[in-house]
């Protein structure tokens, strides 16, 4: 870490440690990204210098806003798409690469890009979110299958329509915040064959494309829908969305539920790589996203907040955790688990 003086704070450095403002409360935490806000809020407190991080080469480390700058972007172009389709509009593919390129660009050049999602202050519906955040993560994963530059582009456009036939189900099943019953689920699954339709009817978005929204809820075991089919009759894409799908799913608050921990979900993932999800992709995410963990701020079920040390290469869900003095291995005590990611 270095320190440095407040008045010389730019956008894009990252705290390294916890600001706490008057009576004790926490007013930023280790591992913030600063903005303007912040910086604002830093000097009003009185503060007069603060540990920032630094890279390799002792240089104060910054975080390009690239990403943040063309996430809000390609945010903004759904949200237009997503109203014109609902009132019966067919998508305009005009601004379609100009938009999508760019992020995939971004996310190609991303190390941490989970945390960088996490970073992201985006106040908006969570159908718009979700879809960007499908799209990133698709995006991610195909960059670690060595997808080429056109395969990235495509599962990109897939994981941002995987969820457009939704614009076709009425609100009222869409937001609801209790459980839907047989017959409003029923009508819920039949937003991929809307989406489906939507995607085969809009010029220049190939069939695949449209396949990864058909099938994202299909399942290798054959209980998915619509179709119910199963291992290689499902495309590719749809494997990889499905993935993406359900790890940004359980990962945000929900009208219905809260959040669920990143580590809890890995580990659901990975159990459902056993019958419901493609081995092969559940476990090169799995393996992706593990390299990210050390070093997360992290809160334990029993309350305490410690610091990922160490991750297992066997057990990836279940790192070593450092709280004050002491280290508890989850991969060896299985009362304990990680409840959220702080940092």
């Amino acid at each position: 870490m270095k320190l440095v003086i407040v008045d010389e704070l730019k956008e894009g450095m990252i705290l390294g440690e916890d600001i706490v403002g008057k009576y004790s409360i926490l007013y930023a935490s280790k591992g913030t990204i600063l903005n303007k806000n912040i910086i604002d809020g830093i000097k009003r407190l009185g503060i007069k210098y603060i540990y920032v991080i630094k890279n390799k080469d002792d240089d104060v480390l910054l975080v390009d806003k690239k990403l943040d700058k063309e996430y809000r972007r390609t945010l903004d172009y759904f949200k237009n798409v997503y109203f014109n389709v609902k009132i019966g509009k067919k998508i305009v593919v005009d601004e379609l690469q100009e938009v999508v390129q760019p992020l995939v660009n971004e996310v190609k050049n991303s190390i941490n890009i989970l945390n960088r999602l996490k970073q992201m202050e985006i106040n908006d519906l969570y159908t718009y979110k979700h879809s960007i955040n499908v799209c990133v993560i698709s995006t991610m994963i195909g960059k670690w299958m060595n997808f080429s530059q056109n395969e990235l582009n495509e599962i990109a456009i897939a994981g941002l329509f995987h969820d457009i036939g939704k614009s076709k189900i009425p609100n009222e099943i869409l937001n609801k915040a209790g459980k839907l019953t047989k017959e409003e689920f029923e009508v819920m699954k039949s937003h991929t064959l809307e989406g489906y339709k939507i995607l085969k009817n809009t010029d220049c978005i190939s069939d695949d494309i449209a396949y990864g929204a058909l099938q994202h809820h299909e399942r290798i075991d054959g209980k998915g829908y619509p179709n119910g089919l199963k291992n290689d009759q499902i495309h590719i894409y749809a494997k990889i969305i499905s993935i993406a799908d359900i790890y940004d799913a359980m990962t945000s608050n929900r009208v219905y539920r809260n959040k669920t921990s990143p580590f809890k979900v890995a580990e659901l993932i990975f159990n459902d790589s056993f019958g419901h999800l493609d081995p092969h992709i559940a476990n090169l995410f799995l393996k992706g996203i593990s390299q990210f963990y050390v070093g997360n701020i992290v809160k334990l079920n029993n309350g305490e907040v410690g610091e990922v040390i160490l991750v297992n290469k066997n057990n990836p869900t279940r790192p070593l955790v450092k709280v004050k003095d002491k280290y508890i291995d989850l991969s060896k005590n299985y009362s304990f688990e990680i409840t959220d990611v702080i940092l």
